[in-house]
């Protein structure tokens, strides 16, 4: 007898890492996906830098939220707000352990070194647990390299590629194609070949990936879009 086998499909995910929109609809694409045992879903995790003119030391995030939001009522509002979608959406982000917002230019790095070693979908869900749960400065090398340890790698390799500037004009040409092909908000997530940005719940995420699968199998791939629920616009 010949084993079935599950159609692949490709999941590119186009986020930062200190974008919250992207750490609440990414934890929600990751769970809903990971229980469809009728495909292989391959992913593909896409570097896109908010903040791509940040110092290397980062920004305070009362500095930072108040260049973005201006005064304190405005402040107060958005923070509640994604606490409370997060909550919502069974995960946890805790501002008041955020000193400030690091540069991410490191942990794109890291990704794109990881994922070339094999899926570092759990390293993408580390780090986001120790930017938004922990509060820890993830554009740290150390900070990184340890992150990366609990994930299965090799905390000296990873120091030894953040010392330099290895995969810097990867990750900035990366950014600069998604910007030509109009990625101006994350999270976007493309199934193949159909897009979605903004945070949604399962069964939109379902849906998606259906409408994925039946495309493929019409061996055309149409292009989908969808408004923006919540999302981190890039302006």
């Amino acid at each position: 007898m010949v084993a079935a086998t599950h159609p692949r499909v490709r999941v590119e995910i186009v986020f930062d890492f200190v974008c919250p929109w992207c750490a609440i609809g990414i934890d929600r694409l990751v769970s809903t996906l990971s229980r469809r045992n009728d495909v292989h879903i391959e992913w593909q995790w896409r570097s896109f830098l908010l903040n791509p003119t940040f110092p290397p030391e980062g920004m305070s995030l009362e500095s930072y939220l108040r260049i973005k939001q201006g005064d304190d009522t405005r402040i107060a509002r958005l923070l509640h707000l994604i606490e409370k979608q997060a909550r919502e959406f069974d995960t946890a982000i805790h501002f008041d352990r955020i000193c400030k917002v690091p540069a991410t230019l490191n942990a794109h790095r890291l990704l794109t070194w990881a994922s070339a070693r094999g899926d570092a979908t759990s390293l993408v869900l580390g780090l986001f647990e120790a930017f938004f749960r922990r509060g820890e400065d993830i554009g740290d090398p150390v900070v990184l390299a340890h992150t990366a340890e609990r994930h299965g790698f090799d905390p000296q390799l990873v120091l030894q590629l953040l010392a330099g500037q290895t995969l810097s004009g990867t990750v900035l040409s990366e950014q600069s194609l998604h910007q030509r092909n109009g990625i101006n908000g994350v999270p976007s997530i493309i199934i193949a070949g159909m897009a979605l940005t903004g945070v949604h719940d399962s069964p939109v995420i379902d849906r998606l990936l259906d409408v994925a699968l039946q495309a493929t199998y019409r061996n055309g791939i149409p292009q989908f879009s969808s408004t923006l629920r919540r999302g981190a616009d890039h302006s």
